[in-house]
């Protein structure tokens, strides 16, 4: 197997009035039929912690042959309980959502005026009960402040602050950590490694690899303008022998 690909989500659900931009959205119905799409086309759904065995060459997917695909939502919305979560029990898919510590149970503070739309954080509670059910979570920081304009202790308290709210609240060990903004350079690369992160996940557009620096892990954006055909294009571009000569 010569690659796999990590898919980025935010909102499941439609754009109220108003709200913009309306590419972080995915439609429910969208959303089931790109799961089908996995589904049918033999993809191997996977966790964060198989694409890590993957990148350190120790994979063994659960239908050899498959080709890994991991599903990431970021920032923690309510949409995803409401309309993501139910689609992925029904196929039985592995997902991981990264969770903004000091604003669960708030809103998009970090950017609801220039979106010009308030959307509801997944709370504590629910939280708790999603991981219950099997959803699996990880960071997204303290704020979802950019870490490239911090230094010190105030980028150790966004990075290990937010790790160590979750340890808290979950009652487990947090292994992942996606960038805000997927805003990262040396610096801060190296703090959610000396924070204990196992990995953390980039905004650059591609594939993962074998022996990938898992601090800088690329990932591939679902958006509301990617129709059926860009969707299955995206998973075929970026994953299995294709995916090398796309890199």
């Amino acid at each position: 197997m010569d690659s796999a690909i990590v898919l980025t989500y935010h909102n499941i659900g439609r754009p109220p009035r108003g709200a913009k931009p309306h590419g972080l959205y995915v439609s429910p119905e969208a959303f089931r039929l790109q799961m089908s799409y996995l589904k049918a086309a033999g993809f191997n759904v996977v966790s964060l912690d198989e694409i890590m065995d993957f990148i350190n060459g120790r994979s063994q997917p659960r239908r050899p042959g498959k080709r890994l695909v991991a599903l990431t939502f970021d920032d923690g919305f309510q949409d995803f309980s409401d309309n993501a979560w139910p689609v992925l029990k029904s196929f039985g898919f592995a997902a991981t959502v990264f969770v903004i510590a000091e604003l669960a149970g708030g809103e998009n503070l970090w950017d609801c005026d220039s979106l010009n739309v308030r959307k509801k954080l997944l709370s504590w509670e629910t939280i708790a009960m999603l991981k219950e059910d099997g959803a699996i979570f990880a960071s997204h920081g303290m704020t979802h402040t950019s870490l490239s304009s911090l230094t010190g202790e105030a980028l150790r308290a966004e990075v290990a602050g937010s790790k160590a709210i979750l340890e808290e609240k979950l009652d487990q060990r947090i292994d992942y950590f996606c960038y805000p903004y997927g805003d990262y350079n040396e610096e801060t690369a190296e703090a959610v490694k000396a924070s204990g992160y196992r990995a953390a996940f980039t905004t650059v557009k591609g594939c993962v690899f074998q022996a990938d620096n898992p601090y800088t892990i690329r990932r591939v954006s679902i958006k509301s303008s990617t129709g059926p055909l860009a969707f299955a294009y995206k998973l075929h571009l970026y994953s299995g022998r294709a995916a090398r000569r796309a890199k």
